[in-house]
């Protein structure tokens, strides 16, 4: 299946070409990567430019501010979708916490399912040098989104995934409000009410290697208020 990887940064610049080659060295010679910059003061924008210039598998969108993970994504769905030339999106984060390696697999689940979700909370998922407090709020609020909205996933924040263009194609993603982790499971209820076929394959997620976390209050907040917005409406 023809993919195209997408990968939202802001300030990323220690991670991104490392994470950049080592995709292209997994996956297929048509695959192609679009990275979503969000204004990163620390130079990512001209790291990847400057890649892109010597590969034509490797393409920049920059935005002039941090506007978020969810729009970054709405933006680059958008721009893969009028361009109709791929058949599949894998989404992941650029600070190597999902490991380039899984991406195949990924892929060629979306040959029988519509959505793929790289799951840390199926048998043989798992999370690596994460602090007690975040495994407790990561798996507490996978639990809380699955006890309110009912959608039968297990990993419903993961950030890593891979879904169909032809699926995505009916689901109305430039609706869904939340700009944290709280857009993961929005979106996924999006394909779930719509039918979809959907899997979860076993990944280990790594803490990041390079830089800070991006998570903050108001992220948290997102995820304590959207579950109830999702289960009284018809997104």
């Amino acid at each position: 299946m023809k993919t195209r990887i997408i990968i939202p940064t802001y300030n990323e610049a220690e991670n991104i070409i490392p994470l950049i080659t080592e995709l292209l060295a997994a996956m297929p010679q048509d695959t192609r990567i679009l990275v979503v910059d969000d204004g990163s003061p620390d130079g990512t924008a001209g790291f990847v430019r400057d890649y892109a210039a010597e590969d034509r598998r490797v393409a920049l969108m920059t935005r002039p501010a941090k506007l978020g993970m969810g729009s970054a994504y709405q933006a680059a769905f958008r721009r893969v979708l009028d361009e109709g030339t791929d058949a599949c999106i894998v989404t992941m984060d650029a600070d190597f916490s999902h490991n380039p390696t899984y991406v195949p697999e990924l892929v060629k689940a979306c040959e029988t399912h519509d959505l793929a979700v790289g799951s840390r909370y199926v048998p043989g998922g798992g999370i690596e040098n994460w602090e007690l407090w975040r495994r407790a709020l990561s798996w507490g609020g996978n639990l809380y989104v699955r006890l309110i909205t009912g959608l039968p996933i297990r990993d419903c924040t993961a950030g890593f995934s891979c879904m169909r263009t032809d699926f995505l194609k009916r689901v109305p993603f430039e609706r869904v409000k939340p700009v944290g982790y709280a857009w993961w499971f929005t979106l996924r209820m999006m394909f779930y009410r719509r039918g979809a076929r959907i899997a979860e394959i076993p990944i280990t997620f790594t803490e990041r290697r390079l830089g800070q976390s991006k998570i903050n209050a108001h992220v948290i907040y997102e995820g304590l208020i959207e579950p109830w917005r999702i289960r009284f409406s018809r997104l």
